[in-house]
Order: C-alpha cells, then structure tokens, then sequence
C-alpha cells in the first residue's frame, strides 16, 4: 500500500495542476485522433509530454500506452490488416528500435526535443501533401521502411512517420491501411517496452504514469474509434495534422527559446 503511494507521488512529483491538466487534455485529443485514424497518438504525445518532461522520459510512456490501446483495438486489426508487408517491416523495425534507444539515452534533452519537434512538422506535411508512393516496393525496400521507422520509434519515441507514408500511399482500402498501421504501432510498441526496460528507461515511475493516464486515453480512443464512419475522414485528418504541427512547432519554439536564454 505504502509503496503504491510512493509510486504515485514519485510519478507526479513537480507536476503542477495546471501541468497535470495539460497532459490530460494532450493525451485525450491524441487519443482520440488516434481512434479515428489509427494513428497520430505519439505524435502529439511526444511532443506536447516533452513541453513538461525529458524526452528520455517520455518515450518510455508512449510505448506502453502505444502497446496498451492497441490491444485495445486487436479485433479490428486482426481482421483487416496486410500481414505479408508487416511482417516485412517488423523485421527491419527489429534492428532499427534498438538503435533509436541507444541515441536518445546519450543525447542531450533540447536536441532530442528539436528533434521530435522537426520530425513532427515534417511528417504533418508530408502526410498533409498527399504525397504518393509510386510503384511496387521490394521485400528489401519494405523491411527498410520497417528499419527507418524502427530508428525514429526509438530515437525520439514516434513510431513510424515512414509507415504511415507507404500505407497512407498504397492502394491499400483505407480500413486495410488503417488497420495495418494500428498493427505495426503495436509491434513497434512491444520492441520499444523489451528494450527500453533492458536499458534501464521503463522503470517503476514511466509503468505508474503510464497507468494514470491510461484511463483517459482509453476513454479517447474508444470515442474516435466510434466516430471513424460518422464524420468526414479527409475533414477529421486534416485537423488532426494542423494540431499536430502547431504542437510540434510549439515545442521547437521551446527549444529555441531556452537555447537563447
């Protein structure tokens, strides 16, 4: 009993209230998003979490909430996902989260969070753009989507900009690619727990905050993930990626300005 009640403090120590309602609302709006689309959480967890909390902090949290909601979502990905391309990009995420974790844990706080920041606005765009794949991509040239995507799940916490790209680009029906991208965050997530808690990073305090917010975001997801069908998808994602390069250029803003101070 007593150690819970460490755990919990030891999870909220230094939050102020007006912090802790911040993550709340941060963590609901990209839960949600997350359940509409199938993707988007991290990419607003990350850097909105890093506004208030070491990024080598962070990460640790997202992967378990990644891996958390996911579950939450399994009928769905079972049923609909393209099993021959993830197993593909499974592989190479093998080799490129364990990279990812290595640079974060010795990289100084504001470049990790420069980095989220540009990574953020830059898939935002990208995704925003509309842009296209063109032809078909080889096992190689799929496993190495995979190992990108694997490098920025563990360097800066986010899984899988490059993912989204090759199924938001596909000719894949959108409930496929949805689903299959919803199947490689688990995947990915799972990587990320194993070795982030060999490294040390997923301790008693990341499992504790992970827990907390768990319940919001399952509330979130839940409700966009009932609202896929009712509303106009290209309205929802276009609004999800504004939100999502406001919070991205609101945390380099940060960067930026303690760097000058």
């Amino acid at each position: 009993m007593y150690v819970a009640v460490d755990l919990i403090v030891s999870a909220v120590e230094g939050l102020s209230p007006s912090v802790l309602a911040f993550c709340l609302v941060a963590m609901f709006i990209a839960a949600f998003i997350r359940g509409f689309t199938g993707f988007g959480s991290s990419l607003m967890w990350v850097p909105s979490l890093s506004l208030v909390l070491p990024p080598v902090a962070v990460v640790p949290i997202t992967f378990l909430l990644e891996v958390l909601i996911s579950l939450q979502l399994a009928p769905t990905i079972r049923k609909e996902a393209d099993w021959p391309s993830l197993r593909r990009i499974w592989l190479g995420a093998l080799v490129g989260v364990p990279i990812g974790l290595s640079l974060i844990a010795s990289v100084p706080e504001d470049i990790t969070r420069a980095a989220v920041a540009l990574t953020v606005i830059v898939a935002a765009i990208i995704l925003w753009r509309g842009t296209r794949l063109s032809g078909t991509f080889s096992t190689p040239a799929t496993a190495g989507v995979g190992a990108a995507a694997g490098f920025l799940t563990g360097a800066v916490g986010i899984p899988g900009p490059p993912v989204f790209l090759y199924y938001l680009s596909t000719p894949l029906d959108i409930r496929v690619a949805r689903a299959s991208i919803m199947a490689y965050i688990l995947g990915a997530g799972i990587l990320g727990c194993v070795f982030a808690a060999m490294r040390g990073m997923l301790d008693e305090v990341a499992v504790v905050r992970a827990l907390l917010l768990l319940p919001i975001v399952l509330v979130g997801t839940y409700l966009g993930s009932n609202a896929f069908g009712k509303a106009d998808p290209e309205r929802a994602r276009r609004w999800a990626l504004v939100v999502l390069i406001v919070m991205g250029a609101t945390l380099l803003l940060r960067v930026l300005y303690t760097a000058f101070q």
